[in-house]
């Protein structure tokens, strides 16, 4: 199973754009997208089921939207909320593995209250959806 996590909280603006994208998901067998305000342990669970997880995010850096490889990586410590790394590890020390990692990274400019994406956002909304499908075709058939 592939898994696909939108990252954000919809009514602070572009950080809405993870839950925004994985809602607007066609949703296909063997695929789960879910959207969460943050990552907490209690999802380690759903990863230890999954082949592939692709974390869905806005992010604070300038620059484009990026794909990469996400290993995992003991987290600075055990809170509420988690890194997609800090996830990956405790998965794998609950699980005895964790899926193969990736975070799609949106840059975002507006972060205030409200439920409207920026322009450069919207912009930004064409890419972020072609990766993910290419992120989901790659791995079309994999188990877990």
């Amino acid at each position: 199973m592939q898994l696909v996590i939108g990252i954000g909280n919809r009514i602070r603006q572009d950080d809405g754009i993870g839950p925004l994208l994985v809602e607007s998901l066609e949703r296909s067998e063997g695929v789960e997208a879910i959207a969460v305000h943050q990552l907490t342990p209690e999802l380690a669970e759903r990863l230890g089921r999954a082949g592939r997880v692709l974390f869905v995010d806005a992010s604070i850096e300038e620059g484009s939207v990026s794909l990469d490889r996400v290993d995992p990586a003991e987290p600075r410590g055990l809170g509420h909320s988690l890194s997609p790394s800090g996830l990956l590890f405790l998965t794998e020390k609950l699980y005895g593995g964790a899926p193969e990692g990736w975070a799609l990274s949106i840059p975002g400019t507006s972060f205030g209250l409200g439920e409207e994406l920026s322009d450069q956002a919207q912009s930004r909304l064409p890419e972020a959806r072609a990766l993910i499908g290419a992120w989901l075709k790659e791995g079309e058939g994999s188990d877990g």
